[in-house]
């Protein structure tokens, strides 16, 4: 009997536990259905170096493995990174991005250039982004580029301005266009003095931008956005451009469009210097046998008072609290120091590698080991300490009227 009553004892506790384990076992299984259910689509700004020459993709793996480890509840998928991408700039390609389902070809962040975030939110396809961690950390000139009616509509990620490039320090150093042209003439008189690019529909009104700025400073900007050139302005823009002229031909019109073959004029010491954005310096490193580079902000009138573009991340309308959730883990996530470091200095392709140079819109980035022992870095900071961000809204409807008068004054 007692044989039989420790055989049931014995088969009542294997049951019980069996019933625990399988009870474990479905908890365990939906919990693991639950933790993977949010996925958080993105699109990325694709115009930076592309320094480990793998076309992003362990730039891309590195984000995604680091911020699912952090994030085991969100699937992160990004858009593959593709400098030839024109999306980023056509209002109605982001419009769709923005608002088709996210099961085809929408996401549910797109990191834009906010020289068009007034028209998305005109368009009705960005969302005020509630409740934003660490304000605090964002220079002033990325919060006012995506603050439009007191709301704010983006996160801030990545400034970008105009820079001269430069084998001598007191070109760098050149506060206005009259002292910048003087102290060329006088260096070397034979040798062209400037190689850049005065084209495009989007990247010659800028300049004309950041020469009303130097111009007048940077508190009126908007009153750039005129299809009235300003006389004054004008005059010191066809000074700069005419620096450009070798004999009869001005190759920033043409030759120098593309941005590699003006670089490569400076690297060659064909021209005295070159103008651009600061992470052209990472192609120039690269290429250079003379790494004694400097460089400064472009003046461009009177005065120098840069003016930057912000790339900002901006979320779709209709994305709802489980989205924005992820979404705010996704920007805290980007624009935390320690991803900032590695991506800026260019660790995706090793450790001793060119820094990317791209220029982070957070104080803690520049705070980083990497970028505070960066001589460049460092006049980067200065530079932003002291910028105001482009016009958020009215750039793209006037550009190309633009881009045609100036072209007609400076031909």
């Amino acid at each position: 009997m007692k044989k039989i009553r420790n055989l049931v004892f014995s088969l009542v506790i294997s049951t019980l536990a069996f019933l625990g384990i399988f009870t474990f076992s479905i908890n365990n299984i939906a919990h693991a259905q639950t933790v993977s259910q949010t996925t958080l689509k993105v699109a990325l700004f694709p115009y930076i170096p592309d320094s480990a020459q793998d076309q992003y993709q362990t730039l891309l793996t590195r984000i995604e493995r680091e911020f699912e480890t952090e994030n085991p509840n969100i699937d992160l998928v990004l858009k593959p990174l593709n400098p030839d991408e024109e999306g980023f700039y056509d209002l109605e390609t982001l419009k769709q991005w923005l608002s088709n389902s996210t099961n085809e070809n929408g996401y549910h962040i797109v990191e834009i250039d906010t020289l068009l975030l007034g028209d998305l939110v005109k368009a009705n396809v960005a969302k005020t982004w509630n409740n934003p961690e660490n304000i605090q950390d964002w220079y002033p000139v990325g919060l006012n580029a995506v603050t439009i009616n007191r709301n704010i509509y983006g996160i801030p990620h990545l400034l970008c301005g105009h820079f001269i490039f430069s084998r001598n320090e007191e070109v760098a150093k050149s506060k206005s266009v009259d002292q910048l042209l003087t102290i060329l003439n006088s260096i070397t008189p034979d040798i062209p003095n400037v190689a850049g690019d005065l084209t495009g529909s989007w990247n010659l009104p800028a300049l004309y931008l950041d020469t009303w700025a130097d111009t007048y400073g940077t508190k009126e900007i908007n009153s750039a956005l005129s299809p009235q050139l300003n006389p004054v302005v004008m005059t010191s823009f066809q000074k700069f451009a005419k620096d450009c002229q070798v004999g009869e031909n001005n190759p920033c019109f043409d030759k120098y469009s593309d941005i590699d073959t003006g670089a490569e004029a400076f690297i060659n010491n064909q021209v005295d210097t070159f103008f651009g954005y600061s992470e052209r310096l990472n192609y120039i490193l690269k290429n250079s046998s003379n790494q004694d580079i400097q460089i400064g902000s472009l003046p461009l009138a009177e005065n120098s008072n840069p003016i930057l573009f912000v790339d900002a991340l901006v979320l779709r309308k209709d994305c709802d609290d489980n989205c924005q959730n992820a979404a705010n883990k996704f920007a805290a996530y980007l624009d935390n120091p320690q991803t900032q470091e590695w991506i800026l200095s260019s660790k995706d392709a090793g450790e001793n590698t060119t820094p990317r140079y791209l220029i982070p819109a957070t104080y803690s980035a520049f705070k980083t080991t990497s970028l505070r022992q960066n001589r460049y870095y460092q006049i980067l900071a200065q530079v932003v300490n002291n910028a105001a961000s482009y016009p958020n809204s009215g750039f793209p409807g006037v550009r190309k009227k633009l881009k045609q008068l100036i072209m007609e004054k400076i031909k």
